[in-house]
């Protein structure tokens, strides 16, 4: 089953008008199609689509997503705290990380409560916002939202005249739903396993992070679902996780368009956003969900974040224009690490690592395959793997071609995925120093 969640940023500027038409586009194309929208709303523009969500809530499910921007409150105290402590940042810190942790439940508290006044109906659920951190997602828990919406697959706080050093944003990435605190909890490089303590689990269970745009990790000029219908590629972008859902678990697709542009798409453009909405729904595997319903389905379903794994065809056509080249390319997210492979190479040409740096790793500090060592005996295939890492931290390496053959049945490693005809997927957990690892698999 995919589920797809469908948002539009109805934030009210300068052209107020353009921006009412445009919801209203994309409502009847939407609607008509059965797929329902969450509309990313702030406290000023409330009072001005309330009438218009409140009607097509009670017709065809819309809902709210209140947008928060928290980064003037947070720069603001943290310049505060500095003042107040000359010489001693770890001082102002402390007493910065105090004030906001009680000063943001009382700041989202007040948001909801204007946004509510205008949509009595609606109840806190998902928020959305630019600036994240874990000060945030724990506020945003005891104000009784579930959900975080907007992490971006390349986006970091990396401004190095304003660091916000008392907390950085990095963005965790974003291609997949998961729970974003619960990478705080994993100091020793790994994902949870099903027999870790419950308590562990019930520290980071209560909020769901999703995508901005499912499919941005897929191109680089894909940030919406407009850049998407212009280039060409949503139709293929979308197949891509249909075809995904064979060997994961749970997958959802969010996509984002702005009303103000479905405004200025032009007849062209409108015809192809319906022929989008008619492609997706055409698909049984496929449930259009509000995003909040998203958020609940996953939560019921998984109590930790859930392992995805997202295979691509990358046509290279520079490479030659009669018969361009195709290669694979192999995304994979847990709580712990995202990693990116491209066909041919074993190790990731890409490592995201949330449980300390929570920063890309650098390819100076990259984890070093010296031995892949796979040896037929009898019915059994046995493969020794070493890699050497100057740290500890999640890694995994991907052995392209199909094993669908083969069973595990014993391994030293945390986890060993089979995807579908195109790889098998090894999750690792490395120490400094020299690691091995064993496994074996059944002929």
């Amino acid at each position: 089953m995919l589920n797809y969640g469908l948002v539009s940023t109805a934030i009210v500027g300068e052209e107020r008008t353009q921006l009412l038409d445009g919801m209203r586009l994309l409502a009847e194309i939407a609607h008509k199609h059965g797929i329902p929208i969450t509309w990313a709303i702030d406290t000023k523009s409330a009072p001005t689509v309330a009438r218009l969500i409140t009607e097509w809530h009670t017709e065809n499910g819309a809902a709210p997503l209140l947008m928060l921007d928290i980064k003037p409150m947070w720069e603001e105290n943290w310049a505060t705290q500095q003042e107040a402590h000359p010489g001693s940042s770890t001082e102002a810190m402390a007493v910065h990380l105090v004030t906001m942790r009680e000063k943001l439940p009382e700041y989202i508290n007040k948001e909801w409560e204007r946004v509510n006044r205008a949509l009595p109906w609606a109840e806190p659920s998902v928020a959305g916002a630019a600036f994240k951190n874990d000060t945030l997602l724990r506020a945003l828990e005891q104000s009784g939202f579930r959900g975080i919406w907007g992490y971006h697959w390349h986006q970091r706080n990396t401004d190095p005249d304003n660091p916000n050093a008392s907390e950085p944003e990095t963005d965790r990435g974003g291609f997949g739903y998961f729970y974003p605190l619960e990478a705080s909890t994993l100091m020793d490089g790994r994902a949870p396993r099903e027999n870790d303590d419950q308590r562990i689990a019930d520290q980071f269970k209560n909020i769901v992070g999703m995508p901005y745009h499912t499919a941005a990790h897929l191109a680089e000029d894909t940030d919406n679902l407009r850049a998407a219908l212009l280039n060409g590629t949503a139709h293929q972008h979308y197949n891509i996780y249909v075809e995904n859902t064979a060997w994961n678990q749970w997958l959802g697709y969010v996509e984002h368009i702005d009303p103000l542009t479905v405004a200025h798409l032009g007849v062209e453009g409108l015809e192809r956003l319906d022929a989008y909405f008619a492609h997706v729904v055409s698909v049984q595997e496929t449930k259009p969900q509000l995003i909040a319903q998203m958020v609940d389905d996953y939560m019921e379903n998984h109590e930790q974040t859930e392992p995805i794994t997202i295979v691509a065809t990358n046509t290279d056509a520079e490479n030659n224009e009669v018969n361009p080249k195709s290669t694979l390319r192999t995304f994979y997210c847990d709580a712990a690490c995202e990693l990116a492979f491209v066909e041919g190479t074993m190790d990731p040409v890409e490592i995201k690592n949330y449980t300390s740096e929570r920063v890309l790793q650098s390819q100076a500090t990259k984890p070093v395959l010296t031995t892949f060592a796979p040896t037929r005996y009898r019915t059994e295939l046995r493969i020794a793997i070493t890699i050497e890492s100057i740290r500890a931290m999640p890694y995994g390496i991907t052995i392209w071609g199909d094993h669908d053959g083969l069973q595990l049945t014993e391994a030293n490693t945390d986890n060993v995925r089979w995807i579908g005809n195109h790889a098998l997927f090894i999750r690792l957990t490395l120490q400094s120093g020299k690691n091995q690892f064993n496994l074996k698999l059944t002929i």
